[in-house]
């Protein structure tokens, strides 16, 4: 293998469905975008029991682009995999590299050059996508991800776990030398971590609207959601504290989002949930977990177990102050039962969330999640004070 200016990373698990779609996409944007660069398609497999591998060898490109397929530790997880693209990136000296998910329906040519165009330009070394997603999925970025990480960089990344992101050379190798990299769902949340805890160009923005299947799981939220939920909050509570170094967002700086109302294209694929279904496998988890729950929320205790068993609403300030409390009692103890009871908890204000904005449209709904941001940002000075 010789020197690629260009490596795009797809990893991939058990997606012979959609795999040959994703790197068709990719190589027309390289021949599209960056003719001129030398570039290389690495497929990194995490042990797909299907046709996915053998679909992806078969793929034919053109001779100025190289493809490699690779195995990654098996039944690890997606971080596993991306740390394998980023480890065949290294070698080849790639001065930039982009991931882009396997299961990727609405993928397009042009996603390859949003993604790495910031980069090649110098304007950033950390590009982050944004979708049109349904006012009721992502409710892990929307209730924590989005207003836990603004609250403590002091920047706004909307969705720090888009999945498609880009990255330079530089943000490579710090992650790959960072201990904390993480195996599974915690991966996306922490790339964005790491570029803004060095200081790095983070750029976003709009890329279309997403269609891929991990939006059918939403109908058991304790089997599909919860374990997620783990892996992602504990990338976020794991990371050294440098945030606190960080001068946070003033209020007057956290914009109201932009209307869509100009937008006529494509709509996101509408998601169903049961909150039924996430009241009661968040309470089940919370009566199980009384006394923790009593250290953690101290005067909200009352509140919060008569809230998950009423299935009454679950407000933001409230959940934002959990968050706040559980996060210095993880730092103190570093007990995978807190976040367990996060997140049933989370499942509760997921379920008012649903509830809420029922009867809003995106517009209006992004501005309930907009709000939730800004009740983290009034937590700051508590976290400081408890941390």
């Amino acid at each position: 293998m010789g020197k690629k200016d260009i490596v795009i990373g797809i990893p991939s698990y058990n997606e012979d469905a959609t795999i040959i779609h994703v790197m068709s996409m990719v190589a027309m944007g390289l021949q599209e975008f960056y003719p001129e660069y030398k570039s290389m398609i690495v497929v990194a497999d995490g042990g797909s029991t299907d046709r996915t591998v053998r679909l992806a060898n078969s793929f034919r490109v053109d001779s100025n682009i190289e493809k490699k397929v690779v195995k990654a530790p098996r039944n690890k997880g997606k971080g596993a995999t991306i740390k394998k693209i980023m480890q065949v990136s290294e070698r080849v000296h790639a001065s930039m590299v982009a991931i882009v998910d396997s299961d990727l329906i609405s993928i397009k040519p042009s996603w390859v050059d949003y993604l790495l165009r910031p980069i090649a330009f110098g304007h950033a070394d950390f590009t982050v996508s944004r979708y049109l997603r349904d006012k009721h999925d992502g409710g892990i970025t929307k209730l924590l991800t989005y207003p836990m990480v603004t609250m403590l960089w002091g920047e706004e990344v909307r969705q720090p776990m888009g999945g498609e992101v880009g990255m330079s050379s530089e943000l490579v190798k710090r992650c790959l030398k960072h201990p904390l990299f993480p195996d599974d769902f915690g991966i996306d949340t922490f790339l964005t971590t790491v570029a803004l805890a060095n200081d790095m160009r983070v750029h976003g923005g709009i890329l279309d609207a997403k269609f891929h299947e991990s939006t059918s799981k939403y109908a058991e939220p304790k089997k599909h959601l919860l374990g997620m939920f783990k892996k992602v909050t504990k990338a976020i509570f794991e990371h050294e504290v440098e945030w606190k170094k960080r001068t946070p967002m003033p209020f007057h700086q956290a914009k109201r989002p932009r209307k869509l109302d100009k937008y006529k294209g494509p709509l996101p694929t509408s998601v169903t949930l049961s909150r039924d279904a996430l009241w009661k496998a968040g309470y089940e988890i919370l009566d199980g977990k009384r006394r923790l729950l009593k250290e953690i929320a101290g005067d909200d205790y009352d509140t919060l177990i008569t809230t998950m068993h009423d299935k009454s609403h679950l407000d933001g300030d409230l959940w934002a102050e959990t968050v706040v409390r559980a996060a210095a009692a993880y730092k103190q103890n570093q007990d995978d039962k807190i976040i367990e009871l996060l997140g049933a908890v989370w499942l509760g204000r997921y379920a008012s969330f649903v509830e809420s904005t029922e009867r809003m449209n995106l517009n209006v709904a992004e501005l309930d999640v907009h709000k939730q941001m800004l009740y983290f940002l009034n937590k700051r000075d508590l976290l400081m004070d408890i941390y």
